[in-house]
C-alpha cells in the first residue's frame, strides 16, 4: 500500500474511532464540552505563544498545516486558542526529536478531524485529562497516532505491546496553559461525569481558570474563592463542595464573562 492510500485509510479509521468515542461518552459530557462557557475558555481566549519560536518558524508550520489559526488572528500577538496552544507545545517538543512536519501534519489530522461537530479527539483528550484520566499521546511512524490513558499506557508498554513511538503526557502541556492549576488535588465530587454542572465547576477548580468564585452557602453566607490550592486547605469548604452542599456558585472568569451554577 502506498503512503497516500495508507493516509486515506488512516483518516477513515480515525473518523470511525472518534465516532465510537463520541457514542460511548455520557450525554452530560457532550453538553459540558459544547457549553458556551467551555467553548469560550478553549476557543475564544487567545494567547501569545508560550513557545520560543520565531515568526518565520511559526509561519512555516502554518503553511504546512501543522498548526492553524483563524484568519482574523493572523498577524496578532495573541492568536492561539487554548487547544492550539497545547498542540503547539507538543509540536515544539516533537520537533526536538526530529519528527518531520509531514508526520506532524498527519498527527494533527488524527487529533482534530472529526465527523462530529464541535468534537475532536484533541478536545476530548484534553478535557478528560483535566477532569478524570490523564492521557498519553503516542506518535507512531509517519505521524499516525494513538491516545490512551496513562494507566493503560503503563500496563501495555510493560508488555511490549506498542510499536516504536514517541509519547507525550498531555498533562505536561496542559499545565503550561493553566499556570494556576490544581491538577494534583482531588475535589472528591461524586460522579461528576453524570452532571454537566459538576463537570463545569470541576473544570474551573482544577484549571484555576477564573478570577474568583463566589460560593453561596445560604442566602446570607457567601464565601470567596480566589485560589483552588488555597481552597484545598479549607476542610469545611472542600466538604461542602464535594457533597454539593451549596446554593449557588458564581464563577467570575474575567471582567466580561461569568458562569452561574445553581442547585
Amino acid at each position: 500500500m502506498d503512503i497516500t492510500k495508507l493516509k486515506i485509510a488512516q483518516d477513515k479509521f480515525n473518523q470511525e474511532s472518534v465516532r465510537e468515542i463520541y457514542d460511548e461518552i455520557p450525554e452530560s459530557f457532550i453538553q459540558f464540552s459544547n457549553s458556551k462557557v467551555i467553548n469560550y475558555c478553549l476557543h475564544q481566549v487567545k494567547e501569545k505563544s508560550k513557545q520560543e519560536r520565531s515568526s518565520r518558524v511559526l509561519n512555516s508550520w502554518l503553511e504546512h498545516n501543522v498548526i492553524a489559526i483563524n484568519d482574523e488572528d493572523k498577524g496578532k500577538i495573541r492568536r492561539f486558542d487554548r487547544l492550539e496552544s497545547i498542540w503547539l507545545g507538543i509540536v515544539v517538543e516533537a520537533r526536538k526529536f526530529g519528527i518531520p512536519l509531514d508526520s506532524l501534519k498527519q498527527t494533527r489530522r488524527d487529533l482534530t478531524q472529526s465527523p462530529v461537530k464541535n468534537f475532536s479527539l484533541l478536545k476530548f483528550s484534553i478535557l478528560d485529562t483535566i477532569l478524570r484520566k490523564p492521557k498519553v499521546l503516542m506518535i507512531l511512524e509517519d505521524g499516525f497516532t494513538n491516545v490512551v490513558s496513562f494507566e493503560t499506557y503503563t500496563k501495555w508498554i510493560s508488555k511490549g505491546l506498542f510499536p516504536t513511538h514517541i509519547n507525550f503526557k498531555l498533562i505536561d502541556f496542559i499545565s503550561i496553559e493553566y499556570p494556576n492549576n490544581a491538577f494534583e488535588i482531588d475535589f472528591k465530587l461524586t460522579n461528576p461525569y453524570e452532571d454537566k454542572n459538576k463537570m463545569t465547576l470541576l473544570y474551573f477548580l482544577k484549571t484555576g481558570d477564573y478570577k474568583y468564585i463566589k460560593l453561596h452557602l445560604d442566602k446570607s453566607d457567601v464565601r470567596l474563592i480566589e485560589d483552588s490550592n488555597v481552597l484545598a486547605q479549607n476542610d469545611e469548604l472542600m466538604e461542602i463542595i464535594s457533597t454539593w452542599g451549596f446554593l449557588k456558585a458564581e464563577i467570575i472568569i474575567n471582567d466580561e464573562v461569568e458562569e452561574i451554577i445553581t442547585l
